[in-house]
């Protein structure tokens, strides 16, 4: 049976294999951009903690990914990049995460006081300038990624092959992902032609949003490092920037010159690689919108054991994608302008 933290003896059980203390009180779920939550904050005897889970399928490749955000999480720590403690696990353990039960895994982190940049302004000169010069001392780790710490860049045939079934099974996101597809297919074009010298990889953050960036009473955060993963580092630079006008890591991107500069100038002023000022930088974020609409697409189709609020979610996901992503396209030539 999965993880139930609605129920005061389970929640019981994880804050005493963590030694967080008697709770107080019931967890209360954090809201997580319009998908179903998977973290809820905790409060005991000894402090706040944020306490998330993964319940969806726990594979290999999962057990994997926590072990390679712990080496990159780990060496950011060390580094001095701001972020919530994470709480050391009890065994058996895979990176930050306890196996619990040996089915769903929990990781606890120290809860900090503040507001995400969704709330205000994203785009104030402080807030950016911190994002940009983060992104550089998390390039500066240099941690080589392999290859399977690259985000699987889905082949044409995989998008057909979902949006056959999702018409053969009545869905209603057959439509919206139909006539995504030239989308997808240029925007995969774009990437393949980027890739083809098999540029350098390091691991990184991966998610660098107003929604997993921190306004706390000490200074700014970077919190969520779960999606940790192998890119090309002036192509994360590039796709932070441009997303960075928007609330969160979805389809869309928008050219805030307000943003976009400043930000770029503080990330190569902080010693990140820089690379091409031309249609190739945007490779990144094309990857990043593409992995999140079929991310959205399997919830949409009911896959991973998706439920109906993820499928709904899903759905919503992949019809802004069929609005956002031509719109991005259109703009690459444009927005080429504000790289350099």
């Amino acid at each position: 049976m999965p993880l139930d933290l609605t129920d005061p003896r389970e929640l019981a059980a994880v804050a005493a294999a963590f030694d967080l203390g008697r709770p107080v009180g019931g967890a209360r779920p954090l809201p997580n951009g319009g998908n179903p939550s998977v973290s809820r904050l905790l409060t005991t005897e000894r402090g706040s903690w944020l306490v998330k889970t993964e319940h969806l399928v726990v594979g290999e490749w999962q057990l994997r990914r926590a072990e390679r955000v712990h080496r990159l999480q780990s060496a950011a720590l060390a580094a001095g990049v701001t972020m919530p403690q994470p709480v050391e696990p009890p065994a058996p353990a895979v990176g930050y995460w306890h196996r619990h039960a040996d089915a769903d895994l929990v990781r606890v982190t120290e809860w900090l006081d503040g507001d995400d940049l969704r709330s205000g302004p994203g785009g104030t000169a402080d807030a950016v300038a911190w994002v940009g010069s983060t992104l550089a001392r998390i390039a500066r780790l240099d941690i080589e990624a392999d290859d399977e710490a690259v985000p699987t860049l889905q082949t044409m045939p995989d998008w057909h092959s979902w949006v056959t079934e999702a018409e053969a099974g009545g869905h209603d996101v057959a439509r919206p992902a139909g006539a995504l597809l030239p989308a997808v297919e240029e925007a995969t074009a774009l990437i393949l032609a980027a890739e083809r010298d098999g540029p350098r990889r390091l691991l990184a953050h991966g998610d660098t949003s107003r929604a997993n960036v921190l306004r706390t009473p000490a200074g700014y955060a970077l919190i969520d490092w779960d999606g940790g993963n192998g890119v090309v580092p002036w192509w994360e630079a590039v796709s932070v920037a441009f997303r960075f006008a928007t609330p969160f890591n979805g389809p869309a991107a928008e050219a805030d010159a307000g943003v976009v500069r400043p930000l770029l100038d503080a990330y190569l002023a902080g010693g990140g690689p820089g690379g091409a000022a031309d249609a190739t930088a945007f490779a990144g974020m094309l990857r990043d919108q593409l992995a999140v609409t079929a991310w959205s697409l399997w919830l949409a189709l009911g896959h991973r054991r998706a439920t109906a609020e993820q499928r709904a979610f899903g759905l919503r996901m992949v019809t802004a994608a069929e609005r956002e992503m031509p719109r991005t396209l259109r703009s690459l030539d444009r927005w080429t302008a504000l790289l350099t």
